[in-house]
C-alpha cells in the first residue's frame, strides 16, 4: 500500500466493526462498477470460505439519512444474501457527495495486494483522469503523507507515479488505457470484467488507440458545436464597434472584406 492509501485509509484499522441488524443497503452500480472483478473461481472460493466461516472482513458503508450506501464489500454482500445469513460486519464512513465517495474506493483499491497489472494500469489511469484538472479535489495533496511533500510545481502524473513507483509517461498511459477500456465496455458490456480478470486479452496499445480516437473525436465536436455560436457573437461585436466608431478605414475595410459586404 502506498503511503497516501495508508494515510488516507487508516481511519478504518481504528475503528470497531459493528454488526448489521435491520439495515437498509443500497447498492449503486456506478459505485459498484469502481470495484475489481471476480473471476467465477475466485467468486466460488469467497463463496465457499463464507460458507464456513462467516463474513470476517467488515463492508465498508456510506451512512446517508434514509439508507446505507455500499462502498466496500459488494461480493461479500452478494455472498450474504445468497447464503441467507443472519448478519455481516460493517464500518460507517461518512461522504460528503458520491465523487468523494468514488474518490475514496479508488484510493482503496490500492490498499489491495492482489490487484494484478492490468487492475493496477486502470486504477492508476482512473485516479489520474479523475483528478488532473481540478486542483481543488487532488487527493495527492491532502492529507499530505507525514514527512512527504509534494512541490505544487509537479503535475498530477508526476505526483501520482511518484506514489506507484512508476514514470509519469506510464501514468498518462494508464489513463488513455481507462478511457478506452471504458469505452470497450460501453460498446460490449462485460469487456472491461474480462480484461481486467485476464479471461480476454487485448493489447494495451489497442485499447489506448481507442482513447485517443474518442479524444479527438470529442475536440472536434466541441469546435463544430461551439464555432458557430462564437462567430456569431463575434461578428455582433464588430458590427457594434463599427457602428460606433471603434474601428480605423483599414479595419472597416478589411471588416467588409470578410463579411462580404464590400
Amino acid at each position: 500500500m502506498s503511503e497516501l492509501a495508508r494515510e488516507v485509509l487508516s481511519w478504518d484499522e481504528k475503528k470497531k466493526p459493528l454488526r448489521s441488524s435491520d439495515l437498509l443497503v443500497t447498492e449503486i452500480f456506478e459505485l459498484k462498477n469502481f470495484i475489481s472483478p471476480l473471476t467465477e473461481e475466485e467468486q466460488n472460493n469467497l463463496f465457499e470460505s463464507i460458507q464456513k466461516n462467516g463474513i470476517k472482513d467488515p463492508l465498508i458503508l456510506w451512512k446517508r439519512e434514509d439508507d446505507h450506501v455500499i462502498i466496500d464489500g459488494h461480493h461479500r454482500y452478494e455472498a450474504y444474501l445468497k447464503l441467507n445469513l443472519k448478519g455481516f460486519p460493517f464500518i460507517e464512513k461518512h461522504f460528503n457527495s458520491l465523487e468523494e465517495a468514488k474518490d475514496w474506493m479508488i484510493l482503496n483499491q490500492f490498499s489491495r495486494r492482489n490487484l494484478n497489472g492490468k487492475q493496477l494500469k486502470y486504477y492508476r489511469g482512473l485516479l489520474y483522469n479523475r483528478t488532473k484538472g481540478d486542483v481543488s479535489k487532488n487527493l495527492l495533496r491532502g492529507p499530505q503523507p507525514k514527512g512527504k511533500n509534494f512541490p505544487l510545481g509537479k503535475s498530477t502524473a508526476e505526483m501520482i507515479a511518484e506514489e506507484q513507483g512508476v514514470s509519469g509517461r506510464t501514468i498518462k498511459n494508464d489513463g488513455l488505457f481507462q478511457i478506452g477500456l471504458d469505452l470497450l465496455d460501453s460498446q460490449e458490456p462485460g469487456t472491461k470484467q474480462a480484461v481486467l480478470n485476464g479471461t480476454k486479452k487485448i493489447s494495451d496499445r489497442r485499447i489506448q488507440e481507442l482513447a485517443l480516437g474518442k479524444i479527438e473525436l470529442s475536440l472536434t465536436e466541441r469546435k463544430v458545436r461551439i464555432t458557430p455560436k462564437k462567430l456569431e457573437g463575434a461578428i455582433a461585436l464588430i458590427l457594434q464597434a463599427k457602428e460606433e466608431g471603434l474601428l480605423n478605414d483599414e479595419q472597416n475595410q478589411q471588416m467588409m472584406g470578410i463579411l462580404g459586404m464590400e
